[in-house]
């Protein structure tokens, strides 16, 4: 069994994904993330200007951009981990094990398909990394805190996700985190149809299991925003935590 568990298992999220599992002081599993953690702390500490007002909060896009031109935009979840540059490539398999200075390292980034709009104004975007599981809470890279929202009060207390982008500012707020289905979303639904799109949504609300947070009405017109993560390992299902778009600022 804890052999099993030093292995990297291979998951279906978007195209492939998989998550880290860690044990052990010598595995070289932590290595790998401790390495992609310490190059995106150092990054965060370099082109992050924060502020108490999320919305507030600035990014340096034109030093990204020299690091790496495949950066679209930056996504932050006040009181998580997640503090990241969003990456897109021509190659939609590049991110899943390629750090944001061209690294590779299983971690992998943050990141989008190439079938996303890098403005954030498709109906719906999808936005994919790996969770770290480990008994050590400080690996915590990527997706990883997605997990407290397993938790509904975790939910009902940070409701909002935040995507810089170097034109806007955008805020989101959460309306259902559900265990899905492996299913291929970006192919299996055609969102410029209203009644795809409406599937869709009805989906991540009456799943099984959802919490969701029904207050919010959410009309065709809407910006969709879905983080999908792994569930755990062995896994073929997909943790989505879903959101959509409240209010826009132009930078």
């Amino acid at each position: 069994m804890m052999r099993m568990k030093k292995r990297l298992r291979f998951l279906t999220l978007g195209l492939m994904a998989f998550a880290l599992v860690l044990s052990g002081c010598s595995s070289s599993k932590e290595k790998e993330v401790g390495k992609a953690q310490e190059e995106y702390s150092e990054v965060q500490k370099s082109v992050v200007a924060d502020a108490d007002d999320p919305m507030a909060k600035t990014i340096d896009f034109a030093e990204l951009d020299e690091i790496n031109p495949d950066v679209i935009g930056w996504i932050y979840i006040p009181n998580t981990s997640v503090d990241y540059p969003i990456m897109q490539s021509e190659d939609d398999a590049k991110y899943l094990t390629t750090t944001l200075r061209g690294e590779t390292n299983e971690t992998g980034s943050i990141y989008t398909e190439k079938y996303n709009a890098k403005d954030f104004s498709d109906p719906v975007t999808v936005m994919y990394g790996h969770t770290v599981f480990s008994d050590d809470q400080s690996y915590d890279a990527m997706f990883s805190d997605l997990q407290k929202y397993k938790d509904e009060a975790f939910l009902q207390e940070n409701p909002y996700i935040y995507v810089y982008t170097p034109s806007k500012t955008i805020q989101y707020q959460i309306f259902s985190c559900v265990t899905f289905d492996d299913r291929y979303i970006l192919g299996n639904y055609q969102f410029n149809d209203p009644t795809d799109f409406q599937n869709y949504v009805d989906e991540l609300r009456s799943t099984p299991g959802a919490i969701t947070n029904r207050d919010l009405n959410i009309a065709q017109d809407d910006k969709v925003l879905t983080l999908s993560t792994c569930v755990g390992v062995g896994s073929d299902q997909r943790w989505l935590v879903n959101a959509i778009e409240v209010e826009e600022v132009a930078r």
